[in-house]
Protein backbone atom coordinates (compact mmCIF):
# COMPACT_ATOMS: atom_id res chain seq x y z
CA UNK A 1 0.00 0.00 0.00
CA UNK A 2 0.95 3.26 -0.36
CA UNK A 3 2.06 6.17 2.46
CA UNK A 4 -1.70 7.29 1.92
CA UNK A 5 -3.69 4.20 1.66
CA UNK A 6 -1.58 3.12 4.81
CA UNK A 7 -3.11 6.22 6.73
CA UNK A 8 -6.41 5.83 5.45
CA UNK A 9 -6.94 2.09 7.16
CA UNK A 10 -5.04 3.35 9.97
CA UNK A 11 -7.91 6.26 10.06
CA UNK A 12 -10.47 4.36 9.68
CA UNK A 13 -9.58 1.64 12.58
CA UNK A 14 -8.74 4.29 14.61
CA UNK A 15 -12.15 5.89 14.09
CA UNK A 16 -14.33 3.25 14.27
CA UNK A 17 -12.65 2.71 17.99
CA UNK A 18 -13.81 5.63 19.04
CA UNK A 19 -10.14 6.91 19.84
CA UNK A 20 -11.02 10.76 18.47
CA UNK A 21 -7.59 11.82 19.95
CA UNK A 22 -5.45 9.39 18.26
CA UNK A 23 -7.50 10.38 14.76
CA UNK A 24 -6.85 14.04 15.60
CA UNK A 25 -3.59 12.86 15.70
CA UNK A 26 -3.12 11.02 12.15
CA UNK A 27 -5.04 13.63 10.57
CA UNK A 28 -2.50 16.54 11.83
CA UNK A 29 0.63 14.07 10.90
CA UNK A 30 -0.82 13.11 7.20
CA UNK A 31 -1.18 16.58 6.52
CA UNK A 32 1.69 18.34 7.42
CA UNK A 33 3.04 15.68 5.00
CA UNK A 34 0.81 16.50 2.35
CA UNK A 35 1.75 20.05 2.61
CA UNK A 36 5.40 19.12 1.80
CA UNK A 37 4.49 17.07 -1.12
CA UNK A 38 1.52 19.11 -2.29
CA UNK A 39 2.73 22.99 -2.22
CA UNK A 40 -0.57 24.04 -4.06
CA UNK A 41 -2.79 22.12 -1.17
CA UNK A 42 -0.67 23.55 1.54
CA UNK A 43 -3.56 26.43 2.22
CA UNK A 44 -5.74 23.91 1.97
CA UNK A 45 -4.63 21.74 4.50
CA UNK A 46 -3.77 24.77 7.03
CA UNK A 47 -7.43 25.63 7.35
CA UNK A 48 -8.20 22.12 7.72
CA UNK A 49 -5.64 21.58 10.68
CA UNK A 50 -6.46 24.82 12.01
CA UNK A 51 -10.32 23.28 12.26
CA UNK A 52 -9.26 19.82 13.17
CA UNK A 53 -7.49 21.48 16.25
CA UNK A 54 -10.74 22.76 17.49
CA UNK A 55 -13.23 20.73 15.95
CA UNK A 56 -12.46 17.45 15.56
CA UNK A 57 -12.93 15.83 18.45
CA UNK A 58 -16.50 17.76 19.57
CA UNK A 59 -18.68 15.07 18.99
CA UNK A 60 -17.31 13.25 21.91
CA UNK A 61 -18.15 16.06 24.28
CA UNK A 62 -20.73 13.60 26.41
CA UNK A 63 -19.09 11.13 28.48
CA UNK A 64 -19.92 8.87 31.03
CA UNK A 65 -17.41 10.10 33.79
CA UNK A 66 -15.37 6.85 34.41
CA UNK A 67 -15.34 5.14 37.70
CA UNK A 68 -13.26 2.52 39.81
CA UNK A 69 -14.39 -1.12 39.32
CA UNK A 70 -14.25 -2.47 42.82
CA UNK A 71 -15.22 0.91 44.45
CA UNK A 72 -17.44 2.65 41.97
CA UNK A 73 -15.99 5.81 42.51
CA UNK A 74 -15.99 7.69 39.74
CA UNK A 75 -11.91 8.45 38.70
CA UNK A 76 -11.91 12.21 38.13
CA UNK A 77 -14.24 15.11 38.90
CA UNK A 78 -15.72 17.51 36.42
CA UNK A 79 -16.34 20.75 36.11
CA UNK A 80 -18.12 22.51 33.40
CA UNK A 81 -17.30 26.51 34.47
CA UNK A 82 -14.72 27.03 37.11
CA UNK A 83 -15.61 30.46 39.21
CA UNK A 84 -12.72 31.48 41.91
CA UNK A 85 -13.19 32.92 45.20
CA UNK A 86 -10.83 36.06 44.63
CA UNK A 87 -8.87 36.90 41.49
CA UNK A 88 -5.03 35.21 41.83
CA UNK A 89 -1.77 37.24 42.95
CA UNK A 90 0.73 36.14 40.47
CA UNK A 91 4.60 36.27 41.03
CA UNK A 92 5.71 38.44 38.17
CA UNK A 93 7.16 35.43 36.12
CA UNK A 94 4.56 32.94 36.79
CA UNK A 95 1.98 35.60 36.04
CA UNK A 96 4.05 36.20 32.53
CA UNK A 97 4.20 32.26 31.66
CA UNK A 98 0.66 31.77 32.00
CA UNK A 99 -0.57 34.86 30.05
CA UNK A 100 1.85 33.30 27.23
CA UNK A 101 -0.36 30.51 27.75
CA UNK A 102 -3.82 32.11 27.09
CA UNK A 103 -2.15 34.11 24.33
CA UNK A 104 -0.87 30.74 22.21
CA UNK A 105 -4.64 29.66 22.36
CA UNK A 106 -6.09 33.15 21.06
CA UNK A 107 -3.72 32.78 18.46
CA UNK A 108 -4.03 29.22 17.96
CA UNK A 109 -5.11 29.19 13.90
CA UNK A 110 -1.78 31.55 13.51
CA UNK A 111 0.25 28.67 15.04
CA UNK A 112 -1.62 25.93 12.77
CA UNK A 113 -1.59 27.62 9.94
CA UNK A 114 2.52 27.77 10.31
CA UNK A 115 2.59 23.64 11.20
CA UNK A 116 2.94 24.78 15.01
CA UNK A 117 0.53 23.60 18.25
CA UNK A 118 -0.27 25.77 21.31
CA UNK A 119 1.32 24.20 24.55
CA UNK A 120 -0.30 21.09 25.45
CA UNK A 121 0.67 19.95 28.74
CA UNK A 122 2.18 22.19 31.47
CA UNK A 123 4.31 20.89 34.78
CA UNK A 124 3.58 23.20 38.17
CA UNK A 125 6.13 22.31 41.00
CA UNK A 126 6.41 24.26 44.11
CA UNK A 127 5.88 24.14 47.35
CA UNK A 128 2.39 23.14 49.01
CA UNK A 129 -0.29 26.20 49.12
CA UNK A 130 1.35 28.65 46.31
CA UNK A 131 -1.38 28.67 43.14
CA UNK A 132 -0.40 25.12 41.97
CA UNK A 133 -4.20 24.14 42.12
CA UNK A 134 -5.71 27.62 41.62
CA UNK A 135 -3.55 28.52 38.56
CA UNK A 136 -5.23 25.21 36.95
CA UNK A 137 -8.60 26.42 38.10
CA UNK A 138 -7.87 30.18 36.31
CA UNK A 139 -6.65 28.41 33.06
CA UNK A 140 -9.61 26.77 32.94
CA UNK A 141 -11.73 29.56 33.66
CA UNK A 142 -9.76 31.52 31.32
CA UNK A 143 -9.72 29.60 28.06
CA UNK A 144 -13.26 27.99 29.21
CA UNK A 145 -12.23 24.76 29.16
CA UNK A 146 -14.35 21.97 31.48
CA UNK A 147 -12.09 21.10 34.61
CA UNK A 148 -11.65 17.39 34.89
CA UNK A 149 -9.74 16.96 38.17
CA UNK A 150 -8.26 13.33 38.83
CA UNK A 151 -9.86 11.74 42.53
CA UNK A 152 -6.25 9.92 43.16
CA UNK A 153 -8.02 8.46 46.20
CA UNK A 154 -10.30 6.57 43.85
CA UNK A 155 -7.53 6.11 41.10
CA UNK A 156 -4.89 4.52 43.58
CA UNK A 157 -6.07 0.99 43.85
CA UNK A 158 -4.50 -1.74 45.76
CA UNK A 159 -5.39 -4.18 42.98
CA UNK A 160 -2.42 -5.24 41.65
CA UNK A 161 -2.64 -3.61 37.51
CA UNK A 162 -6.09 -1.70 38.43
CA UNK A 163 -4.14 1.79 39.09
CA UNK A 164 -2.37 1.74 35.72
CA UNK A 165 -5.43 0.66 34.15
CA UNK A 166 -7.72 3.72 36.10
CA UNK A 167 -5.15 5.89 34.74
CA UNK A 168 -5.30 4.73 31.49
CA UNK A 169 -9.26 5.08 31.48
CA UNK A 170 -9.18 8.64 33.03
CA UNK A 171 -6.88 9.91 30.71
CA UNK A 172 -8.53 8.53 27.46
CA UNK A 173 -11.67 9.92 28.76
CA UNK A 174 -10.34 13.39 29.61
CA UNK A 175 -8.33 13.27 25.97
CA UNK A 176 -11.95 12.36 23.79
CA UNK A 177 -12.90 16.08 23.83
CA UNK A 178 -11.65 19.60 24.93
CA UNK A 179 -10.71 20.14 28.54
CA UNK A 180 -8.26 21.33 30.68
CA UNK A 181 -6.92 17.45 33.05
CA UNK A 182 -5.52 18.44 36.34
CA UNK A 183 -3.36 15.75 37.85
CA UNK A 184 -2.43 16.89 41.46
CA UNK A 185 -0.11 15.30 43.71
CA UNK A 186 1.62 14.16 40.69
CA UNK A 187 4.56 12.84 42.23
CA UNK A 188 2.05 9.61 43.55
CA UNK A 189 1.86 8.43 40.23
CA UNK A 190 4.86 9.65 38.17
CA UNK A 191 7.82 8.67 40.72
CA UNK A 192 10.90 7.69 39.80
CA UNK A 193 11.37 4.09 37.98
CA UNK A 194 14.19 3.25 39.72
CA UNK A 195 12.77 3.66 43.54
CA UNK A 196 13.23 0.10 45.08
CA UNK A 197 11.14 0.72 47.53
CA UNK A 198 8.23 0.57 44.93
CA UNK A 199 6.65 -2.47 42.50
CA UNK A 200 6.47 -2.75 38.83
CA UNK A 201 2.90 -1.21 38.66
CA UNK A 202 4.66 2.33 39.07
CA UNK A 203 6.70 1.58 36.33
CA UNK A 204 3.73 0.95 33.97
CA UNK A 205 2.13 4.17 35.16
CA UNK A 206 5.20 5.78 34.01
CA UNK A 207 5.25 4.64 30.76
CA UNK A 208 1.06 5.28 29.98
CA UNK A 209 1.90 8.84 31.61
CA UNK A 210 4.91 9.27 29.18
CA UNK A 211 2.92 8.19 26.11
CA UNK A 212 0.05 10.19 26.91
CA UNK A 213 1.90 13.87 27.38
CA UNK A 214 3.19 12.96 24.12
CA UNK A 215 0.18 12.34 22.29
CA UNK A 216 -2.10 14.96 24.41
CA UNK A 217 -4.50 16.80 21.70
CA UNK A 218 -3.83 20.31 21.03
CA UNK A 219 -7.57 21.29 22.11
CA UNK A 220 -6.91 20.51 25.11
CA UNK A 221 -4.64 20.74 28.23
CA UNK A 222 -3.17 18.41 30.39
CA UNK A 223 -1.41 20.07 33.62
CA UNK A 224 0.35 18.41 36.33
CA UNK A 225 1.23 20.04 39.70
CA UNK A 226 3.27 18.53 42.23
CA UNK A 227 5.40 19.88 45.55
CA UNK A 228 7.76 17.09 44.98
CA UNK A 229 9.08 17.30 41.84
CA UNK A 230 12.69 15.30 43.03
CA UNK A 231 10.67 12.05 43.22
CA UNK A 232 9.60 12.62 39.67
CA UNK A 233 10.77 10.01 36.95
CA UNK A 234 13.11 11.67 34.93
CA UNK A 235 11.62 10.71 31.73
CA UNK A 236 8.37 12.29 32.93
CA UNK A 237 9.86 15.65 33.36
CA UNK A 238 11.09 15.56 29.66
CA UNK A 239 7.65 15.19 27.96
CA UNK A 240 5.71 18.33 29.28
CA UNK A 241 5.71 21.10 26.90
CA UNK A 242 6.52 23.64 29.46
CA UNK A 243 7.60 23.85 33.47
CA UNK A 244 6.33 26.45 35.97
CA UNK A 245 8.01 26.70 39.11
CA UNK A 246 5.55 28.83 42.16
CA UNK A 247 7.67 30.24 44.44
CA UNK A 248 6.55 31.65 47.75
CA UNK A 249 4.85 34.76 47.87
CA UNK A 250 7.02 38.24 48.48
CA UNK A 251 6.27 40.75 51.12
CA UNK A 252 4.24 43.34 48.12
CA UNK A 253 2.47 40.02 46.81
CA UNK A 254 1.69 38.50 50.52
CA UNK A 255 -0.05 42.71 50.78
CA UNK A 256 -1.50 42.52 47.32
CA UNK A 257 -3.01 39.29 48.37
CA UNK A 258 -4.58 40.54 52.20
CA UNK A 259 -5.93 43.72 50.16
CA UNK A 260 -7.93 41.14 47.94
CA UNK A 261 -9.66 39.48 50.60
CA UNK A 262 -10.32 42.04 53.18
CA UNK A 263 -11.83 44.13 49.84
CA UNK A 264 -9.84 46.98 48.41
CA UNK A 265 -10.89 50.70 49.70
CA UNK A 266 -10.24 50.38 53.14
CA UNK A 267 -7.30 52.79 53.79
CA UNK A 268 -8.05 52.60 57.64
CA UNK A 269 -6.64 48.52 57.39
CA UNK A 270 -3.43 50.02 55.70
CA UNK A 271 -1.31 49.91 58.52
CA UNK A 272 -2.44 46.31 59.39
CA UNK A 273 -1.56 45.14 56.00
CA UNK A 274 1.94 46.78 56.26
CA UNK A 275 2.86 44.78 59.47
CA UNK A 276 1.13 41.35 58.70
CA UNK A 277 2.77 41.26 55.06
CA UNK A 278 6.19 41.67 56.58
CA UNK A 279 5.13 39.05 59.69
CA UNK A 280 4.07 36.62 56.81
CA UNK A 281 7.07 36.87 54.91
CA UNK A 282 7.91 32.74 54.49
CA UNK A 283 4.04 31.66 54.06
CA UNK A 284 2.65 30.63 51.18
CA UNK A 285 -0.86 32.22 49.87
CA UNK A 286 -2.70 29.42 51.45
CA UNK A 287 -1.33 30.29 54.52
CA UNK A 288 -2.10 33.91 54.11
CA UNK A 289 -5.89 33.19 52.96
CA UNK A 290 -6.46 31.02 56.28
CA UNK A 291 -5.24 33.55 58.95
CA UNK A 292 -6.89 36.53 57.29
CA UNK A 293 -9.94 34.37 56.85
CA UNK A 294 -10.12 33.75 60.89
CA UNK A 295 -9.61 37.20 61.24
CA UNK A 296 -12.55 38.31 59.50
CA UNK A 297 -14.67 35.38 61.06
CA UNK A 298 -13.72 36.96 64.43
CA UNK A 299 -14.40 40.54 63.51
CA UNK A 300 -17.87 39.30 62.87
CA UNK A 301 -18.80 36.72 65.29
CA UNK A 302 -17.24 39.35 67.96
CA UNK A 303 -18.84 42.11 66.25
CA UNK A 304 -15.40 44.02 66.36
CA UNK A 305 -13.75 46.22 64.35
CA UNK A 306 -11.58 44.73 61.47
CA UNK A 307 -8.66 46.40 62.22
CA UNK A 308 -8.25 45.44 65.83
CA UNK A 309 -8.76 41.58 64.65
CA UNK A 310 -5.79 41.87 62.24
CA UNK A 311 -3.91 43.41 64.44
CA UNK A 312 -4.44 40.77 67.47
CA UNK A 313 -3.49 37.96 64.43
CA UNK A 314 -0.27 40.25 64.03
CA UNK A 315 0.01 40.19 67.62
CA UNK A 316 0.08 36.69 67.81
CA UNK A 317 1.94 35.88 64.85
CA UNK A 318 4.79 38.60 65.92
CA UNK A 319 5.39 36.08 69.02
CA UNK A 320 7.69 34.16 67.04
CA UNK A 321 9.11 36.45 65.04
CA UNK A 322 12.48 37.24 65.08
CA UNK A 323 13.88 40.33 67.49
CA UNK A 324 14.86 42.60 64.17
CA UNK A 325 11.75 41.79 62.72
CA UNK A 326 9.93 43.01 66.08
CA UNK A 327 11.84 46.22 66.30
CA UNK A 328 11.37 47.46 62.38
CA UNK A 329 7.98 46.62 62.64
CA UNK A 330 7.61 48.64 65.97
CA UNK A 331 9.43 51.98 63.99
CA UNK A 332 6.84 51.38 61.36
CA UNK A 333 4.08 51.11 63.74
CA UNK A 334 5.16 54.50 65.51
CA UNK A 335 5.80 56.33 62.47
CA UNK A 336 2.10 55.64 61.93
CA UNK A 337 1.18 57.10 65.01
CA UNK A 338 0.56 53.84 67.14
CA UNK A 339 1.06 54.69 71.05
CA UNK A 340 4.25 52.60 72.93
CA UNK A 341 1.24 50.75 74.44
CA UNK A 342 -0.47 49.72 71.63
CA UNK A 343 2.87 49.02 69.66
CA UNK A 344 3.80 46.84 72.48
CA UNK A 345 0.35 44.68 72.41
CA UNK A 346 0.93 43.97 69.04
CA UNK A 347 4.90 43.18 68.73
CA UNK A 348 5.44 41.92 72.09
CA UNK A 349 8.37 44.13 73.13
CA UNK A 350 8.90 45.56 76.18
CA UNK A 351 8.20 49.86 76.09
CA UNK A 352 11.35 50.19 77.42
CA UNK A 353 13.15 47.78 74.39
CA UNK A 354 11.05 49.84 71.86
CA UNK A 355 12.53 53.34 73.07
CA UNK A 356 15.88 52.33 73.00
CA UNK A 357 15.89 50.48 69.80
CA UNK A 358 13.69 53.03 68.06
CA UNK A 359 15.65 56.20 69.19
CA UNK A 360 18.92 54.38 68.76
CA UNK A 361 17.30 53.82 64.95
CA UNK A 362 16.59 57.48 64.60
CA UNK A 363 12.58 56.37 64.64
CA UNK A 364 11.86 58.04 67.92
Amino acid sequence: MTDIDSDFVHLARLALEGKSADVATLVRRTLRGLMRRRPDLSDSAKRVLAFADSNIVRGFQEQTIPVDVDSRQELLRRDEETTLPVEPIWPSQVGIELAGVIRERERSEQLAAAGLLPTRSMLFTGPPGVGKTLAARWLSRELRLPLLTLNLSAVMSSFLGRTGNNIRVVLDYAAKSPALLLLDEFDAVAKRRDDSAEIGELKRLVTVLVQAIDEWPSNSLLVAATNHPELLDPAVWRRFDQTIEFPLPTQPEIAKNIEALIGSGQSDLQSAVDVLSQLLVGASFSDVSQHITRARRDSLMSETPLGDELMQLAGRIAQNAPLPMKVGIAAELQRQGYSQRKVSEVTGLSRDTIRKHTVEGGAA
